[in-house]
């Protein structure tokens, strides 16, 4: 399932930044920690998501942390290389609470470089 297909089908959106409350779009970042890192796979609530890292090397699941009044950081909690090591990250974070997550993150490629390679970062 490519990319663009595993988030189509995602019961959960990325959040919106937050804006003293007010909500808007803005341009995918570069920065991982960022609301609107361009690499985000899966949002699985709104504590944890999971993102690909900018060379395609490793899945990371990340968990919200509100550091601020204008908002917060996402930070990696685990970085993986395989989708089983990323399923158990997520069980053991306790971050699944839907099957809708565990069909999605089923979807994945068994490897990250084989996720890399299907939405075209260049190797």
């Amino acid at each position: 399932m490519k990319h663009s297909q595993i988030m189509a089908n995602a019961s959960t959106h990325p959040l919106p930044l937050q804006n003293h409350g007010c909500a808007h779009v803005s341009t995918p970042s570069r920065r991982e920690r960022d609301e609107t890192y361009w690499g985000v796979i899966l949002v699985l609530n709104d504590r944890y998501r999971v993102i690909i890292d900018e060379q395609g090397d490793q899945f990371i699941l990340q968990k919200h942390y509100a550091e601020n009044l204008h908002g917060g950081v996402w930070r990696g909690q685990s970085y993986l290389t395989t989708k089983d090591s990323l399923i158990k990250a997520c069980v053991r974070l306790g971050c699944l609470s839907g099957s809708n997550q565990w069909l999605l993150l089923e979807a994945l490629p068994s490897t990250v470089r084989e996720y890399a390679a299907q939405i075209g970062l260049p190797r």
